[in-house]
C-alpha cells in the first residue's frame, strides 16, 4: 500500500529528483528543498500533462523516509484521491472512480490504481526536470525556466485552478 513506508525514487527518476533538489548557485538556492516536495508535486504535474513513465530500477535510489512522509500523509492522500477522481481516461465510470479514490485503497484491487498513480509521479518528475533543469546551465537559466514553466502552467490551467481553490474554500466553511 502506498504512503505506508519509506519511498524510493529509482533509476533515471532518482537522478532527476536529485538534480531538482540540488543547489543551483553559491548561495544554496534550490527549486525544491526535499525529495518529498518533488513527490508531492510530481503526480499532479504528471496528471495535468498526461505524462506517465515506466519504472526504471537502475542506478542509485533517492530515498524519502516514512517519518518525513507521515507528516504529509493528508496531502499525499489528497493528491491520490484527486487523481483517481479526475482520471476519466483510465476509468470513465464516475462511481468506479469514487471507489478507487475512497473505498479500494489498501486492497489488492487497488494495486493497478497505485501503479497508475506512481506512473504519474514518474511522469511528473520527467516534466519538472525537462521544464526546469534540462536546459539550465546558469542561475539565470534556472530562474528563466521556472518563470516560463509557471507562466505556461498559468496559461494552461489558471482559470481551472481558481475554480478549484474557490471550491476548496467553500468546502472548508
Amino acid at each position: 500500500m502506498i504512503f505506508q513506508g519509506d519511498y524510493q525514487f529509482k533509476g533515471s527518476h532518482a537522478e532527476k529528483v536529485i538534480r531538482l533538489t540540488a543547489a543551483f548557485n553559491k548561495t544554496n538556492d534550490k527549486l525544491f528543498n526535499r525529495y518529498l516536495d518533488v513527490y508531492i508535486l510530481a503526480p499532479i504535474v504528471g496528471f495535468l500533462y498526461n505524462k506517465t513513465a515506466v519504472l526504471d530500477t537502475s542506478g542509485k535510489p533517492a530515498n524519502i523516509l516514512y517519518d518525513a512522509m507521515s507528516k504529509e500523509t493528508s496531502t499525499l492522500w489528497f493528491n491520490y484521491r484527486l487523481i483517481m477522481l479526475l482520471d476519466k481516461q483510465y476509468e470513465p465510470d464516475f462511481e468506479k472512480r469514487v471507489d478507487k479514490a475512497f473505498r479500494n485503497y489498501g486492497k489488492d484491487q487497488a494495486i493497478p490504481d497505485e501503479e497508475r498513480y506512481e506512473s504519474f509521479v514518474r511522469g511528473g518528475v520527467e516534466v519538472l526536470f525537462e521544464k526546469l533543469i534540462e536546459s539550465s546551465n546558469t542561475e539565470e537559466d534556472y530562474l528563466k525556466n521556472l518563470y516560463d514553466f509557471m507562466e505556461e502552467f498559468e496559461e494552461r490551467y489558471g482559470q481551472s485552478f481558481e475554480d478549484i481553490v474557490d471550491l476548496c474554500r467553500l468546502a472548508r466553511n
